[in-house]
């Protein structure tokens, strides 16, 4: 960061909490927009990103009162408070929140946030989905003015290093999501998917996922229901199905094989007895329902029902994928983050440097021009080739003056000591500049001695 400002993440996941508490965190129908505004109340917090999702509800704050480039006060200091917001936010009491919240503070922020986008943090190692929820919470952040230099930074370069590890270390094999994960389920259990028919609940963008995964599995159609059938029929067009409003969705179980929940909603749309219902009129045609939602869209008491079998994001989480990512991949893509964060710091250190190079050579500048316009002062006589002449050589003069100190402050600056060094250089030159009341000739021999 820079010396007054510093980062830091307090968030809450499948890693940290039971999916039940999730599904209730994720049932709120509060806008991420207004967590981001009540954060950025918070005194001492400049700046926030939420990165929302079914499985993970993040807050990433820029602070004031840092003393080194990714330092500052302990993240401790702003938990009440944030805490407070997430019950706030969830209507979930705080106290249940609570032994659940995680938090990273200066570059443990940023090395955190790498790997959230990165995919190394999901429920399916890799996947690509959480690419797109991060640039969201960014673009949301943005829209309201609540981004600031270093946190629009850090979450931009996320972005970048994300596609990297996908790309580098093997992350992104076989387009990894949880829909190819949970597909992934019922092959293992019936074999290929070939000629059969699903039902995607929703047509927002996850959704759009979710119907190419189920087109890479063979299925012979993929219907879409969605409150807007016109959204759905637009999304169903893509694989030879057919759009329908949800109204249709208790009819439609009893005719597809496969289906998805993939929607936002709250409240299940497939409830048991539509379930039940259905299954009395399959001629005891196995029925497959993969629950890729939080808040369910599939109520889970479904997968009691004999003919039933039910994969929801507990299961994936529980039971793991069969083509987990490579332990070297894995580690490759840790090993990325952690050179990805290094080299964020020193652009930091570099990016604190370069206030003081430009006082630096303001001043020296200043202290040439005035030497020059004395000199022409005195000189009335001097034609206007000699006095180029003599201001090139004088402005040479300074560019080589300088060049050694500007090449020792980027040095020290991108030093794991940079911000004190920077402090120090502040000071030496701001002590170099003379009093805006002194005599005029004085003033710039004493800068001109400074610099040299």
């Amino acid at each position: 960061m820079t010396s007054s400002s510093s980062m830091l993440v307090l968030g809450i996941s499948h890693a940290s909490a039971p999916l039940d508490l999730l599904e209730r965190l994720a049932g709120t129908d509060r806008p991420a927009e207004e967590l981001v505004s009540d954060v950025t109340s918070v005194d001492g917090i400049d700046a926030a990103v939420v990165v929302s999702t079914c499985n993970r509800l993040e807050i990433y704050a820029e602070t004031r009162g840092g003393t080194s480039d990714l330092g500052g006060p302990s993240p401790s200091s702003y938990h009440s408070d944030l805490g407070e917001l997430f019950a706030q936010h969830t209507g979930v009491d705080r106290a249940e929140i609570a032994p659940h919240l995680y938090s990273h503070h200066a570059d443990g922020a940023v090395r955190h946030l790498f790997a959230v986008a990165s995919g190394l943090e999901s429920v399916v190692v890799g996947e690509d989905q959480i690419l797109g929820q991060v640039k969201l919470g960014l673009e949301r952040s943005q829209r309201l003015d609540r981004t600031g230099r270093v946190l629009a930074k850090a979450v931009q370069t996320a972005l970048r290093v994300g596609k990297r590890a996908r790309n580098e270390t093997g992350l992104n094999e076989a387009g990894r999501s949880l829909a190819t994960a949970g597909l992934g389920f019922f092959e293992r259990r019936v074999g290929s998917l070939h000629g059969k028919t699903a039902l995607v609940i929703g047509a927002g963008a996850f959704a759009g996922v979710v119907v190419a995964a189920l087109r890479r599995s063979g299925l012979d159609r993929v219907h879409v229901a969605n409150r807007t059938p016109e959204k759905a029929q637009r999304l169903a067009e893509t694989t030879g199905g057919t759009g329908y409003d949800l109204t249709d969705v208790p009819r439609l179980l009893t005719e597809v094989d496969v289906v998805v929940g993939a929607t936002a909603a709250t409240g299940h749309l497939v409830t048991a007895r539509h379930v039940e219902e259905a299954l009395a009129a399959r001629d005891g045609r196995e029925l497959f329902l993969l629950d890729l939602s939080l808040p369910h869209n599939i109520a889970p008491a479904a997968a009691e029902l004999p003919g039933v079998t039910f994969v929801d994001l507990r299961r994936i989480a529980e039971e793991g994928q069969e083509d987990e990512i490579s332990a070297a991949s894995v580690q490759a893509a840790h090993e990325l983050i952690d050179a990805e964060v290094e080299q964020f710091r020193t652009g930091l250190r570099l990016a604190g440097a370069k206030p003081v190079l430009t006082a630096l050579r303001t001043a020296a500048t200043e202290a040439a021009e005035a030497e020059l316009d004395r000199l022409a002062r005195r000189l009335d006589g001097l034609d206007g080739a000699a006095r180029q002449e003599i201001g090139r050589s004088v402005r040479r003069i300074v560019d080589k003056a300088l060049h050694q100190p500007t090449v020792l402050v980027r040095e020290l600056a991108a030093d794991p000591d940079g911000a004190r060094h920077i402090a120090a250089f502040t000071r030496l030159f701001a002590a170099a500049e003379p009093p805006r009341d002194s005599d005029t000739n004085d003033p710039n021999e004493k800068k001109i001695e400074a610099i040299a």
